[in-house]
């Protein structure tokens, strides 16, 4: 029964050439809106890319307050933060002082060779 109700909607909507004109309208405006260069999906596509941009963006401001801090402490000339570059990038030492330093290899084992 639902099926031949649905076929009689669709013969009468055939039939009259207004309706027919109007459901033609809808169904071209909707399929447009929907699927076209600017339609929903790409709207909705856009709205994820532009969230994900703000994640970055807040990221990179974090980044770059950490920056500015750390270039802050280097205009100030701190001897602590002058001696910590110093000593990392160009093994500097001072007087008395001995420097260990372990092969990239023994980094994954951390005991060997300890306690035997």
């Amino acid at each position: 029964m639902p099926r031949l109700a649905l076929k009689k909607r669709i013969r009468k909507i055939l039939k009259t050439p207004k309706l027919l004109l109007i459901t033609a309208t809808i169904l071209i405006l909707s399929t447009t809106l929907l699927f076209a260069n600017k339609g929903i999906w790409r709207h909705v596509s856009l709205r994820r890319d532009v969230s994900s941009l703000h994640a970055e963006d807040a990221a990179l401001d974090i980044e770059e307050q950490k920056l500015k801090d750390r270039v802050a402490l280097l205009d100030k000339e701190d001897p602590t933060t002058i001696e910590r570059i110093a000593r990392e990038r160009f093994h500097l030492k001072k007087r008395d002082e001995i420097i260990y330093r372990r092969e990239k290899s023994d980094v994954g084992s951390r005991d060997a060779g300890f306690g035997k």
